[in-house]
């Protein structure tokens, strides 16, 4: 079997592998819109325009070479990463170029020929080509590299397509074009347009030709691939006006502007390009060389005038950000809805435009913050430097506002060529100021350029100006020589802080703001402190050099500072361009809430609170009064309970022993002569009735002292009781008491009762048990007192004979001390008494 087959078919996937992935562009065919078209196919110069306009490129300098690959189908490019000599990033620099002249020249010899259009009748245009990067921006040491450009040494400077380091792109109208603004865009560093240094990119810049129109310039970057269908937009831009149409030395991939001592041909581009087209219409995104000819839309089905939407006569303007204190607020606004803040003094940014669509732009907005505003306020645009004076408690008293727009005087081609010019402004230092904050801000997130601002001062003027400010010439910090160094005393804030970038030119910084982003913004901010003997109450001056280039968005800003609490209305109003003149409204209701103090419902709160508060006082004070008195009653009446018991034993058992005894001694003495024999016994039961009695008095004394209020001594007395009962008799005792009881404290009256009522359990069983053996027992578990008393004597029948031994006696003392009797009996089987008494708090008992 032969293998040729199999191997042709091997090679064949070989040489169709480096066209897979690739796009599927085709060579453009001139339409009527292509003033000019440089395929750039050819070897070396001339190069031919295609365009209607025929300019050929006859100049191809400094190590520029041609032929190299392209895309497939469009031939080949033109490589610009050469050069013919000097140091590269100064502009001795000799970089790869193409122009239109044969030579570069000092003049205006190599100005581009008469027959060079470079706009429509209407002034739109559409300037584009394909570029592929050999080294990204950020890895040459050159400051900017040049796409396209019409810029020459002396007063011929129209326009400029370039990139900078931080892969910025920016569209400039240089200052001989009659024009100012331009556009500005960070390129995607991710994404399906990333820049990289494997693609072929598209790059593109349309201007409809509306003067003085917001984003009436359009920038697109697009990765050329397979199935890509339209250009991807990146940013959006102003020009004022119409270029006039004066000519200056063309060129591609890098300026002509050969004996300029700031940059000569110091910037060419890293890579190569191919596909240069100049357009006399702003094309739309469907329109464009890297798009298949089948699938192109073409530009004239698209509307490319401003005219108002049809039939409408007012529109609702469109509040894209609202910033409170510098922060963007989570709000979405909607008709009728409020925007509700905390209380306090807040600062408020508001951010506003027309809805996106034909209808972009006011040709002047007004606004008002109904409670604030007694009048309407023209919008601001572009970047601003503020300048605000604080108190001690940090609260705004006077700020000054000082906006920047469009481009300064010293304005160069990048920062590097622009020449910073100085600028004086006065400023009211209130006498209660401490604190002033300098805040330079990019602006509403769409407003895009450069700003640089240097030699920042705030001076007492005078014969010997003293000044307030440190630091104003950046020149202490950390890495100052990288963009993103920190000057002492600065930060960054806003919601991409890389937009606030240090500059340098040799050993002098700046602070710059290089904002190509539309959907971010970025502040460089300090707060410094000072004298206030000094500056208090006194006009000083705030002075720095500035130098910009800014075009401001579509979004209108209005601000305000020191709102506090209340109920606001933001109103803002705006009138349309275009034939049709259309109004434009905005409004939104606002409530910064009251501190709670002020609210409608503090002071009936704080009268309730306090109403309640006194009747609280009182009632707890009269409780307390009533506790005290019922305190004092209850003392009074354990006292008056001790007393009557105390009487009623004296009575039954003192008096009784004493009748005894007087009785017994009447006795003795009356017999003592007749019958001595009887006398002796009466003085025997006089002699034991005295010891008894002695015995009676030790257990009224021991009841009534308040040292024995204790369990532990209530356990020594029950010890020595049972011992001293059951002594010379036939009953053995045995003690199960703890030897260590808590000295938990006890009512006289609740162990006198149940001392009594153990006593009497003893004698019970030592006058009906019989000779036997008894048990005491004492338990303790923190809250109750658990005795038992058990013998093994003759025992008894429960039911029939409880009151015969005076068991109801001993159930009647356990019931007034809160406890309980529990007698168990059986014939010949012995005796069980167990006292149960559970502890109560004794304190409401003692006296206050």
């Amino acid at each position: 079997m032969s293998h040729r087959p199999f191997i042709a078919i091997i090679a064949l996937i070989f040489l169709l592998l480096p066209l897979v992935g690739q796009s599927d562009v085709t060579p453009y065919i001139p339409d009527a819109h292509t003033l000019h078209l440089w395929h750039l196919d050819e070897a070396g110069p001339p190069f031919t325009d295609a365009g209607l306009s025929p300019t050929p490129l006859l100049g191809l300098l400094n190590g520029a070479e041609a032929g190299l690959p392209s895309l497939p189908h469009l031939g080949s490019s033109i490589s610009f990463d050469h050069d013919a000599g000097g140091r590269p990033g100064s502009p001795e620099f000799k970089g790869a170029i193409l122009i239109a002249s044969p030579q570069l020249h000092a003049g205006r010899r190599d100005n581009a020929p008469r027959s060079l259009r470079y706009f429509g009748h209407d002034g739109a245009f559409t300037y584009e080509a394909l570029v592929k990067f050999d080294k990204l921006p950020d890895e040459t040491k050159q400051s900017g590299f040049t796409i396209l450009s019409m810029d020459d040494e002396t007063n011929c400077r129209i326009f400029s397509l370039r990139l900078d380091r931080q892969s910025i792109l920016t569209f400039a109208p240089l200052p001989d074009s009659g024009s100012q603004g331009g556009a500005v865009a960070h390129l995607p560093k991710d994404g399906d347009h990333a820049i990289n240094t494997e693609d072929w990119f598209h790059v593109a810049i349309a201007y409809n030709g509306i003067e003085n129109l917001s984003n009436n310039i359009q920038i697109y970057w697009t990765r050329v691939k397979p199935n890509t269908r339209r250009a991807n937009r990146i940013g959006s831009g102003t020009l004022t006006s119409d270029f006039n149409g004066r000519l200056g030395d063309f060129a591609i991939g890098n300026e002509a502007r050969q004996s300029d001592p700031k940059n000569a041909e110091s910037q060419p581009f890293p890579g190569r390009i191919d596909e240069v087209r100049i357009s006399s219409i702003a094309r739309n995104p469907s329109d464009f060389i890297f798009i298949p000819a089948a699938d192109r839309l073409p530009s004239s089905t698209v509307e490319n005038a401003h005219t108002p939407f049809p039939g409408v006569d007012e529109l609702p303007l469109f509040l894209a950000n609202i910033l409170v204190d510098g922060s963007p607020a989570d709000f979405r606004h909607k008709a009728g809805e409020e925007l509700t803040l905390e209380p306090g003094l807040h600062r408020l940014d508001f951010d506003f435009s027309y809805p996106t669509g034909p209808l972009n732009e006011a040709v002047q907005f007004r606004c008002q913050l109904e409670g604030i505003d007694e009048r309407w306020i023209d919008s601001t645009r572009g970047m601003t430097i503020l300048c605000q004076v604080r108190d001690d408690q940090n609260n705004i008293i006077s700020e000054a506002r000082f906006d920047a727009v469009g481009t300064s005087k010293g304005w160069g081609n990048s920062p590097g060529e622009s020449e910073l010019t100085a600028r004086s402004e006065p400023l009211f230092i209130p006498p209660a100021g401490r604190h002033v904050y300098i805040a330079i801000e990019s602006g509403s997130p769409d407003t895009t350029g450069t700003l640089i601002i240097d030699n920042l001062d705030i001076s007492l003027p005078g014969k010997d100006p003293i000044s307030l400010w440190q630091n104003g010439d950046f020149s202490r910090g950390i890495d100052l020589d990288l963009p993103q160094g920190i000057p002492n005393r600065w930060s960054r804030r806003g919601s991409d802080p890389t937009i606030a970038q240090v500059t340098s030119e040799g050993s002098k910084f700046a602070l710059m703001l290089a904002d190509g982003d539309q959907t971010h913004f970025a502040t460089w901010a300090c707060r410094q402190s000072f004298d206030p003997v000094i500056f208090g109450g006194r006009t000083v001056i705030i002075s720095w050099d500035e130098a910009y280039n800014i075009i401001g968005g579509s979004l209108h800003r209005a601000t305000y500072v020191n709102v506090p609490p209340g109920r606001y209305h933001f109103r803002a109003i705006g009138l349309s361009a275009g034939e049709r003149p259309t109004t434009a409204s905005l409004s939104l209701p606002i409530n910064i809430r009251l501190p709670y103090w002020q609210r409608p419902w503090f002071p009936p709160a704080v009268t309730a609170s306090c109403v309640a508060l006194l009747a609280i006082y009182f009632i707890r004070a009269a409780r307390r009064r009533a506790r005290r008195r019922l305190r004092e009653l209850a003392f009074q009446n354990a006292l008056e309970r001790d007393r009557t018991r105390i009487a009623r034993d004296m009575h039954d058992d003192l008096g009784t022993r004493i009748t005894v005894l007087n009785l017994s001694a009447s006795l003795a003495l009356r017999e003592l002569d007749q019958n001595p024999e009887s006398s002796r016994r009466h003085l025997g039961k006089l002699n034991q009735s005295a010891r008894d009695l002695v015995v009676a008095m030790d257990d009224l004394v021991w009841a009534v002292d308040p040292a024995h209020d204790s369990l532990d001594q209530l356990a020594s007395h029950l010890t020595r009781l049972s011992e001293e009962i059951f002594r010379d008799s036939p009953v053995r005792c045995r003690l199960d008491i703890p030897s260590i009881l808590p000295a938990r404290e006890l009512g006289s009256d609740f162990r006198h009762q149940l001392s009594l009522a153990v006593k009497e359990a003893l004698h019970n069983v030592l006058r009906h048990a019989g000779p036997c053996e008894v048990h005491l027992s004492l338990r303790y578990d923190g809250s109750r007192i658990l005795i038992e008393i058990r013998d093994n004597g003759v025992g008894f029948e429960s039911k029939s004979e409880s009151s015969r031994h005076g068991l109801e006696y001993l159930s009647k003392r356990l019931h007034e001390i809160g406890g309980t009797c529990i007698i168990n009996s059986i014939p010949d089987g012995g005796t069980q008494v167990v006292f149960d008494c559970p502890l109560q708090d004794r304190s409401n008992l003692t006296k206050p």
